[in-house]
């Protein structure tokens, strides 16, 4: 009968009856099973939302953090999304508020504070030196884009000028630091006794009588929890692993090959001039006027940036910036690259809040399709999937309708061609395997469940698999 499934969920009819499975089963929140999702926000803080997909890399996050930290021994229940998501949103929920009351404080990174925490950043190094290779390919195989990764940069710098301005306007009286002293170098004499063991054990043994009034006494001591022994039902959405052929995969392409588009590009460098505070302004233009004046006479862009640029993390790298889609610098300086045509034209004086750049377009590369073969893998494994789940949907709905007329569980085993398991014996806060997740504890020790012996409704787990 699965194969049945894997079969039918591909015609059109067993399409559209899923839909409406679909609607039928988010009474009981099988909605998640489904790729893609309302793209509507998760939280709002003081107006800013934060969206399903912020929340589902924040866990990614957490769970390379646990494997890092457990390796490959770690408990498969600790990378579960639901036990994950509550951290992770709490944690997204903190850092948009730091940064919100960094904002109010005016608290900024400036392009040179960005360019040298990158250009610290040792796995961007190759022989102690900042490698802008080294630094693209590292960024690639984490999946982050350059201009991305300079945001996030700029963040985490805010906050750390915020936690900085908060910890350092902290003073100790000198009662205080007077009173902790006399704490840390206080010296204290003690008397003490040592009672050997064997003075404490008793020369004459135990009577049952003086034994059993001890467990009555103590019966809590010695209390046993009640334990479950369990028989389930588990569908797992690799269970039902589709291969698609490549024309299903190059149809898929065609029709979602827009999504697929990257955006034009520009490499740009710049010179960022800032004035210092004890700058006089007619100081200030003089700079300005002499950066002017090198790049008109044709001097070299790179050795003019090494020499007088106040960006430190850039001016190393010649000025190198890297890419931008259009969305990776400030409003004014994304401007002027829109204007640069030809690779070496240089814009006149830029002015930000950072100060005042000079731009230069290193290369323009053209907005176009990602070809076929890039993507053919991903494309295949998300069909895939989706034909996984569908199947999934189709089996857990005819389940669904079995066990709810079933005295036990072998019945619509044997129609659906799954299997009936046993679960270890557990407690109703401790289990493993299905039943690590407490919610499942709680319906195996149900009235319903427990006591009526009936079967459970068709519940959801962790990882598309379903109980």
């Amino acid at each position: 009968m699965l194969q049945s499934m894997r079969q039918g969920a591909q015609s059109t009819a067993a399409k559209i009856i899923i839909g409406l499975i679909v609607l039928s089963f988010a009474a009981f929140g099988l909605e998640t099973l489904l790729p893609g999702g309302s793209g509507s926000s998760v939280a709002e803080v003081n107006g800013e939302e934060i969206s399903p997909a912020a929340l589902q890399e924040a866990v990614t996050q957490q769970k390379r953090r646990l494997v890092s930290i457990l390796g490959d021994e770690i408990d498969p229940s600790l990378l579960d999304d639901d036990r994950l998501q509550p951290r992770a949103l709490e944690s997204l929920i903190q850092r948009i508020l730091l940064l919100q009351r960094a904002s109010a404080l005016s608290l900024v990174a400036s392009e040179s504070q960005i360019g040298e925490a990158i250009t610290s950043i040792e796995t961007f190094q190759l022989n102690g030196t900042f490698s802008v290779d080294a630094y693209k390919s590292v960024l690639a195989n984490a999946g982050y884009t350059p201009e991305r990764f300079r945001r996030a940069q700029a963040e985490d710098i805010v906050l750390t000028q915020l936690q900085t301005a908060i910890s350092e306007s902290e003073f100790t009286t000198s009662t205080e630091f007077a009173a902790t002293i006399n704490l840390l170098a206080e010296e204290r004499d003690v008397r003490y006794l040592v009672v050997p063991e064997t003075d404490l054990i008793a020369e004459d043994a135990l009577s049952d009588e003086a034994l059993q009034a001890y467990y009555r006494n103590n019966e809590a001591d010695f209390f046993y929890p009640e334990r479950v022994i369990a028989d389930y039902i588990l569908l797992d959405a690799a269970d039902f692993a589709f291969s698609v052929d490549e024309s299903t995969v190059l149809d898929q392409y065609e029709a979602v090959k827009d999504e697929y588009r990257v955006a034009e590009q520009a490499r740009v460098s710049h010179i960022l001039l800032t004035q210092g505070e004890d700058e006089t302004d007619a100081d200030f233009s003089r700079r300005r006027a002499m950066v002017s004046d090198r790049l008109s006479r044709g001097d070299d862009f790179a050795d003019v940036a090494s020499e007088l640029s106040d960006d430190l993390g850039s001016a190393g790298l010649g000025g190198e910036l890297g890419f931008t889609d259009g969305t990776a610098f400030p409003e004014e300086m994304e401007a002027a690259i829109a204007l640069l045509v030809t690779p070496g034209e240089v814009s006149g004086p830029v002015e930000t809040d950072a100060g005042t750049h000079f731009i230069r377009l290193e290369e323009r590369i053209a907005g176009n399709a990602i070809d076929y073969e890039s993507v053919k893998a991903e494309l295949r494994a998300s069909i895939e999937d989706a034909e996984a789940e569908r199947a999934l949907l189709v089996a857990a709905e005819e389940l669904k309708d079995l066990v709810f007329n079933a005295s036990d569980l072998a019945g619509p085993a044997a129609a659906i061609e799954g299997s009936v398991k046993t679960s270890e014996p557990f407690t109703l806060e401790e289990g493993v395997g299905p039943f690590a997740e407490q919610r499942v504890r709680d319906l195996a020790f149900g009235s319903d469940v427990k006591d009526a012996g009936n079967n459970s409704d068709v519940i959801e787990l962790s990882g598309k698999r379903l109980l």
